[in-house]
């Protein structure tokens, strides 16, 4: 049986993006990861159930511009506990300035997509 432990990330501001799933969905840090002859840094973030989320960053990462319609992950959904959280996040991107893709999605499923930090594409559903 298989399953998915991790996704990981690569980032501009390391520190940035952990404060942000950490104060956007009460992400923990499970460990850190920093080599520093490689110039490598990394935090492995737990939430309240499923995969975990590693964030990276090196001096080589380059954050071009990132289309939503691109090739590759689309983007990543994290599951909160209700609609009040989910209307609760929905207010914090907009007063952040992220694009909202669309919110929420009544048919399918109750979510919202944005593009959010570093704009990559985050999905929050109850």
């Amino acid at each position: 049986m298989a399953k998915i432990t991790n996704v990981g990330m690569f980032v501009s501001d390391l520190e940035g993006a952990k404060d942000f799933f950490m104060k956007t969905f009460d992400a923990t840090v499970h460990c850190v990861y920093n080599e520093e002859e490689n110039n490598y840094y990394s935090y492995i973030l737990d939430f309240a159930e499923g995969p975990r989320l590693e964030l990276m960053t090196k001096p080589e990462v380059v954050d071009n511009a990132k289309d939503p319609n691109r090739t590759g992950y689309a983007h990543i959904c994290i599951k909160v506990e209700s609609e009040d959280r989910l209307n609760q996040i929905i207010a914090a991107f907009k007063e952040a300035g992220y694009q909202i893709l669309y919110e929420p999605a009544t048919v399918g499923g109750k979510e919202m997509r944005a593009v959010a930090f570093e704009d990559n594409v985050i999905e929050v559903c109850y």
